[in-house]
């Protein structure tokens, strides 16, 4: 039979039964469709919600402003004023040591008044301070305005608006700051925002009451980038959301007022500053978020790659180059290891032990003069046998620059600049 006269007449009936199966098959789809509109429409309703809490904070916060602009106003006012009264209060008490004022005992006064006045000041101040973090946090910011900033600055004022938060669930925070990170190019309110919502995110996951949260902040010298770690011991991420957990709506924290929009809106954000945001599951039970942010370091520090088996003299070489913080550092355990990374690194040094089990550094050297590719790269060679017949092939081959060992660390910082001209 042709296309031309096939008919509907010649498809066969269905049974009273498939067309009822057909039928509750359309009805399951079309409540399963209703129920994910429905979800949608909460979801969205809760992301207004969200927005215009940020409208009324700012405005909140405004309003605030007046009345303790007032208090700080007057304060020294009635600083002045406590000290022109103090003599007349001590000659008055002098007559009559029963006398009160507002109730309170005249040496009660003079010992705590200065202290009274100094800490509704600082309560003040404060309550200024928690109004001008509330205001630029809900400012709405370009990730595209940028300016050098210290990381550490973004979470610690991050961790101020979230005090409250860690006394309500009664979590325990652990702190560990790297003191020497360099300077990245972002928008302050922007990682503000991330590490808020890292941190809301770590204590919606604790459901038990000995909660634990560690910040930490630390420079990778492998990639040049920053990284603020947030590790919680709650019940981690469910392995049926772990690979969704970036995307808007994903949650399992519903209870807990979860929204599922601040880990997408925070990796957005982190994606805008050409970074990102990774997690893993701890062993332990709990979870560790991991925002890495990239830093000029990355575009303009040379690469210097590490090679040999002792890990111990790997250690002393990788400390003691970190220390600058101008170089990118990676490292082999033997030459075989150290040609995979000459293959995808691509360093313009290499730190190279001449002697090592499976490849030594012969080899290694005789694959970069073979590798037009690698035909600019450094080699400095580590050796504690300064007179080993093996130097002398590998200074035929060209490569001349030998470090005896034990190192003599000023002298090797000399010469990793000398050749890399930094």
């Amino acid at each position: 039979m042709n296309d031309a006269s096939f008919r509907r007449d010649d498809l066969p009936e269905p049974s009273p039964e498939e067309v009822r199966a057909e039928c509750r098959r359309l009805e399951g789809l079309l409540r399963l469709r209703e129920q994910q509109i429905a979800d949608l429409e909460r979801q969205l309703e809760q992301a207004q919600k969200m927005e215009t809490l940020g409208t009324l904070v700012a405005g909140v916060a405004h309003e605030i402003n007046n009345p303790i602009g007032l208090i700080l106003y007057n304060l020294p006012l009635l600083r002045k004023t406590w000290s022109d009264l103090l003599p007349l209060l001590r000659e008055e008490s002098r007559r009559d040591a029963e006398r009160r004022f507002g109730g309170l005992t005249a040496s009660f006064l003079k010992q705590r008044m200065p202290q009274l006045i100094a800490d509704m000041e600082l309560a003040a101040q404060r309550v200024v301070r928690i109004v001008g973090e509330l205001k630029s946090f809900s400012r709405r910011s370009d990730p595209a305005e940028r300016e050098p900033l210290d990381v550490n600055a973004a979470v610690n004022n991050a961790l101020r608006l979230c005090r409250s938060t860690f006394s309500r669930a009664g979590v325990r925070l652990q702190l560990d700051l790297a003191s020497d990170l360099p300077e990245i190019e972002a928008n302050l309110q922007n990682l503000e925002q991330i590490v808020v919502n890292l941190l809301v995110n770590a204590v919606q996951a604790i459901d038990h009451d000995h909660g634990e949260i560690a910040v930490r902040t630390e420079f990778s010298v492998r990639d040049g980038s920053v990284c603020v770690s947030v590790a919680d011991n709650g019940r981690g991420v469910p392995a049926e959301i772990a690979e969704r957990i970036f995307l808007p709506f994903v949650t399992d924290k519903q209870a807990q007022g979860g929204t599922g929009l601040g880990l997408s809106v925070s990796q957005r954000l982190a994606r805008a500053h050409g970074g990102a945001i990774d997690f893993e599951n701890r062993p332990g039970g709990g979870a560790v978020f991991r925002l890495k942010l990239p830093t000029p370091m990355q575009k303009k520090a040379p690469r210097i790659l590490v090679v040999d088996d002792d890990p111990l003299v790997r250690h002393i070489l990788l400390e003691a180059l970190a220390m600058p913080r101008r170089y990118l550092l990676e490292e082999a355990v033997n030459g075989i290891e150290a040609l995979i990374r000459l293959g995808t690194w691509r360093p313009a040094l290499v730190l190279l032990d001449v002697l090592m089990p499976e490849m030594d550094g012969v080899e290694v050297c005789r694959h970069i003069r073979a590798e037009p590719a690698l035909a600019g790269m450094k080699v400095i060679l580590t050796t504690g046998f300064p007179g080993h017949p093996k130097l002398v092939e590998l200074a035929r081959l060209g490569f001349t620059h030998v470090l005896p060992k034990p190192f003599d660390i000023p002298v090797l910082l000399g010469k990793v600049r000398e050749l890399l001209e930094v």
